[in-house]
């Protein structure tokens, strides 16, 4: 469970170093051998397929602009094996302090927005092009100085978890690189949250700070991000006074964490497209998919709301001769 706002958050933290420094031990870990290993990293950029797609919008809500386009880099299945075992049997070794919330196994929003629950001004921040923004450099230097790697090994794992010379999107070891990359630059922003008392979480790109007064931290933040080559997003900076409801992650921070009724209104306004038969046959079962996903997520905050949407749901798609599972 995350602590208290009532309670000073600690930010005394030391990761557990991999002190990997063999290629024999890495062979082993990854259970690959050497000879595959640096024939793979030294041509691990002919190994992607980059792609563009158009960022998620929220579900079931009308469609003003068109979406903005982000490129995937796409690394082949062959290659995203072998970064699913630095994943697996490598980045999630360590273990990552409490503060840092998104991409963590047995972590949701909902720990991200309860660290900053009962607070009196929000602070979100919004790391720009967060993943195009962390070089080979940083990478390197997470493997070397924050997990104790060999140059040798630090050269070989960067290789092959960077796509020309930066972290690349779609592949399985980014997120948990970037969690880390963050961690590595960021120790000035959380000893000067300690410090004035400011409740501090990262959530991949974003960050977010509350106490009756965290507005003292947000210069220190954008200088120190940019001393490591990231800028902050101007337009999605937001503070959020005590009289103003705070939306963290798509929920409500509050004295206790709470879904916005502009969330289950897109929600059952999409039940009642179903119900309708507005939905086109083509599209229902991705249309259905999306609902039951949004409605589980639900589930995790209010059991009760989720449980009569999920009722709602199951009755709009026996009307449309949809089959409801689980």
């Amino acid at each position: 469970m995350p602590p208290t706002p009532d309670s000073a958050q600690t930010f005394r933290y030391s990761l557990r170093k991999l002190n990997l420094c063999s290629l024999s031990r890495l062979e082993w870990l990854l259970g690959i051998d050497r000879e595959y290993i640096r024939a793979l990293a030294g041509s691990a950029g002919r190994y992607y397929s980059p792609f563009t797609k158009p960022n998620k919008s929220r579900p079931f809500e009308r469609i003003t602009k068109p979406p903005k386009l982000r490129v995937i880099d796409n690394p082949s299945e062959e290659l995203k094996v072998v970064q699913s075992l630095i994943t697996e049997r490598l980045l999630k070794q360590v273990q990552l302090p409490d503060h840092v919330c998104g991409g963590v196994k047995g972590k949701s929003i909902l720990d991200n927005v309860a660290l900053h629950s009962n607070s009196s001004v929000l602070i979100k921040i919004d790391i720009a092009r967060f993943f195009p923004s962390i070089t080979n450099v940083h990478v390197y230097r997470v493997w070397t100085g924050l997990l104790g790697c060999s140059p040798q090994i630090s050269g070989l794992l960067t290789q092959l978890t960077t796509f020309e010379r930066h972290l690349p999107q779609g592949a399985p070891s980014s997120t948990l690189l970037a969690n880390l990359v963050l961690y590595s630059v960021d120790g000035p922003i959380r000893a000067e949250c300690e410090r004035l008392g400011i409740r501090y979480s990262s959530w991949i790109d974003d960050l977010s700070f509350s106490s009756n007064e965290p507005r003292p931290i947000v210069p220190l933040v954008i200088a120190t991000l940019q001393k490591n080559g990231f800028r902050i997003a101007r337009k999605k900076l937001e503070i959020i006074g005590p009289r103003h409801r705070k939306i963290l992650n798509g929920l409500v921070v509050g004295r206790r964490v709470s879904v916005p009724c502009e969330r289950l209104g897109r929600i059952r306004s999409g039940i009642h497209n179903l119900r309708k038969g507005k939905v086109p046959s083509p599209e229902l079962d991705r249309y259905v998919q999306r609902l039951r996903g949004s409605v589980a997520q639900i589930s995790t905050i209010d059991a009760a709301k989720a449980r009569r949407l999920r009722e709602d749901l199951e009755l709009a798609c026996k009307h449309s001769g949809v089959t409801v599972q689980g």
